[in-house]
């Protein structure tokens, strides 16, 4: 944004005359600095608009700032009554007989009659206007304090500040009594007073809605950590009959298996709800630190449900595997036309006896399958057979 002109800054001179065109290079240039002197007016007309409804008497103010704000619409739109005939620079005789108009004539008055003052002079009148008003409000106490724009940042501060308290039901007797300084404050019309305490106070509000919004953020993050908490138990809930049963079939499928707890959920129990009756900030900082308290221990819980369904999972698993190792390499003993090779058949029955009991002996099955699978590959010709072995 381009920073706002000091007031006293007179507003630039069009090019050319009525009744004598500019050539385009006069009007380019032009135009950009009018711009330019438009928008710092508006900045500078604004800050004092501000300046002024906090001055002691800000009805003083009320005329000048009601004129000069004028003045900036009818020139700014006549800025664009203009760029709207440059067109970017596409301007021939007549556009550029009708900008000398625009540029020199009068502008009008809110009813579209023409008013008593050309570009120009409305221009200097406006910065005349600001002159004054700069000058009338450095004088307040307030307005004049350098510290305008802070009062009203303050105030907003202070509204959203008891809001937040009110919200989350907490004392809200700082807040109160900063508002009753600041009034003290302006009220002094000490203008070296004001600045310090306006100061001071601005710095307390910020503090103080920093740490309400942090406050809230924790118990949205309290209210968040319940929801995932509840979430989390009932998946467990969900799962643990599904290990118990993982468990149960291991226990009667393999010989060995697994001596490994199943973590009863049941008795860890639900999630606390202290946040329904938690009200002040201690209650709530007790409902968090109860409640990551029952997340370490369900954390445990679904360790110790990951650990016992990977253990008793992982040899039934071994046992399918074996038992598909073992069918595949009977299809391929098939494919190959030694269905009824007894070796072979013996092997591969001696296998599938202990894979499909009950206990399975995972080893001894593990050492039945290597001797079906070399037997195979031998028989096949993929494997040869070495001196002394007994294929």
């Amino acid at each position: 944004m381009t920073p706002a002109a000091p007031a006293s800054n007179a507003p630039p001179t069009p090019p050319g005359r009525l009744t004598v065109p500019a050539s385009p290079d006069e009007i380019r240039p032009f135009l950009a600095a009018l711009d330019r002197w438009i928008a710092a007016l508006r900045a500078s007309l604004d800050q004092l608009d501000a300046g002024a409804q906090l001055a002691s008497d800000p009805a003083a103010h009320t005329a000048d700032i009601s004129l000069a704000m004028s003045l900036w619409q009818s020139i700014a739109a006549r800025r664009d009554e203009l760029l709207t005939t440059w067109d970017s620079g596409r301007v021939g005789p007549d556009e550029l007989s009708k900008l000398a108009v625009l540029m020199w004539g009068r502008l009008p008055d809110p009813l579209g009659a023409a008013s008593a003052f050309t570009l120009t002079e409305a221009g200097t009148l406006a910065a005349a206007l600001t002159d004054r008003l700069t000058a009338a409000l450095s004088t307040d106490a307030v307005a004049g304090s350098g510290v305008a724009a802070t009062i009203t940042a303050v105030r907003a501060a202070i509204a959203r500040g008891r809001a937040q308290a009110d919200v989350l039901g907490m004392a809200r007797s700082r807040i109160d009594a900063i508002e009753s300084q600041l009034d003290g404050a302006l009220a002094g019309k000490d203008r070296d007073r004001i600045t310090t305490t306006v100061t001071a106070l601005d710095a307390e509000i910020s503090i103080i809605e920093r740490d309400l919004i942090k406050e809230a953020g924790l118990r949205t993050g309290t209210a968040h950590l319940l929801a995932s908490l509840r979430a989390h138990y009932a998946q467990l809930e969900t799962r643990a009959p599904s290990v118990e049963a993982l468990a149960e079939r291991c226990r009667s499928r393999i010989t060995g298996a697994p001596n490994v707890d199943v973590p009863k959920v049941g008795e860890l129990g639900p999630p606390p709800d202290a946040t329904t009756t938690a009200a002040t900030a201690a209650e709530w900082a007790a409902a968090r630190a109860e409640l990551k308290h029952y997340a370490a221990g369900l954390d445990r819980c679904a360790i110790a449900m990951n650990d016992a369904e990977r253990q008793y999972g992982t040899p039934l698993t071994a046992r399918d595997d074996l038992r598909g190792l073992l069918g595949a390499y009977r299809n391929r003993v098939e494919r190959s036309g030694l269905a009824e090779d007894v070796p072979l058949s013996d092997a591969y029955r001696a296998a599938h006896d202990v894979l499909w009991s009950a206990p399975c002996d995972l080893a001894r099955a593990q050492d039945l399958v290597n001797r079906y699978l070399h037997a195979v590959r031998i028989a096949v010709g993929a494997d040869h057979v070495v001196e002394g072995e007994h294929p």
